[in-house]
């Protein structure tokens, strides 16, 4: 069965898609029939959405699946690539938008709007998006879902298009008819650095980077180390898996020690580490005190952390 978190993540993405279909057909409908590049281009946009709200909330349902034989890490990930489609998606939409108001503006392919449609349509579109940015960036916020806070960015630039659309739609109809394929250059621009805060949030996840945010975690590994009775905490490598910290480390005790009492050190520091929801796993090799190994991966107490990103 569902559980609740992936219950709702699935909700509101099947909202998303419904209210971006409504949106696509109003918007596409419109700038069609009135000859409007600039809604015309917000509804293209928003026809994009409809295949990112897909792709969200396939990744979604696929990063919930419990880990298996193939797949020990979990299915996390996914949401990454998730992530990642969605934001080839929003830069194909933006270099297509862009190359065509281009063309327009050069030349002159424009001409003053009639009737009040092609501003309803961009009001509708500013309520339709605002409404789908904040659920998706609260539930996606909440349940640290990457391919769901994704959707809500493209959300959120899209109110703003759809103000511009409806700036450009409003100056058009009192004689400036250049704004409509200004407008939608202008929104072009928007859509593909969009893309790129996209796709390079999501390579780094990928890549098992953390960000400078993210680096207070070592300095809880050694202070954990430090008050379990393990010294010279080396080779410290973190990674996210989902929302989580996968911490694999290597200590060193005295050489004396039993393995029991070697085991409760580790131990210990495990339990220091996971009084938070927010590690997923820790493995914790032990080796003799002052142990002359070579070993050139991870951090170790003393390095600077801000630099070692």
């Amino acid at each position: 069965m569902e559980n609740s978190i992936e219950k709702e993540l699935k909700k509101v993405s099947i909202i998303a898609v419904v209210t971006n279909i409504v949106l696509a057909i109003i918007k596409v409908s419109i700038g069609l029939l009135f000859k409007s590049m600039a809604v015309l281009a917000d509804g293209i946009d928003t026809s994009t959405d409809i295949l990112t709200s897909s792709t969200m909330l396939i990744s979604t349902i696929i990063s919930r699946k419990p880990a298996d034989k193939e797949h020990p890490y979990g299915h996390q990930k996914a949401e990454n690539i998730g992530a990642k489609i969605i934001s080839f998606v929003i830069f194909y939409a933006g270099f297509s938008l862009l190359t065509e108001s281009v063309k327009r503006l050069i030349t002159g392919e424009y001409e003053v709007l009639s009737g009040f449609l092609p501003l309803l349509a961009a009001i509708t579109s500013v309520a339709g998006k605002t409404f789908l940015f904040a659920i998706e960036y609260s539930v996606g916020k909440k349940h640290k879902s990457y391919a769901m806070i994704a959707e809500a960015k493209n959300m959120r630039n899209d109110i703003l298009m759809s103000g511009l659309v409806f700036f450009g739609v409003f100056l058009n109809k009192i004689g400036l008819s250049w704004m409509d394929p200004l407008v939608g250059v202008i929104m072009s621009g928007i859509i593909i650095k969009v893309a790129w805060e996209v796709f390079e949030e999501n390579a780094h996840e990928l890549m098992d980077g953390l960000r400078e945010e993210e680096m207070w975690i070592y300095e809880k590994i050694f202070e954990a180390c430090k008050m379990c009775g393990a010294s010279n905490p080396h080779k410290v490598r973190v990674r996210k898996i989902g929302g989580k910290f996968d911490i694999d480390m290597d200590v060193e005790v005295n050489e004396h020690m039993s393995v029991r009492e070697a085991h409760n050190i580790t131990k210990c520091i495990k339990e220091k580490l996971c009084d938070t929801k927010s590690i997923y796993d820790v493995v914790i090799h032990v080796e003799p005190e002052e142990n002359d190994e070579k070993e050139p991966f991870g951090l170790s107490e003393g390095d600077s952390i801000s630099n070692n990103r």
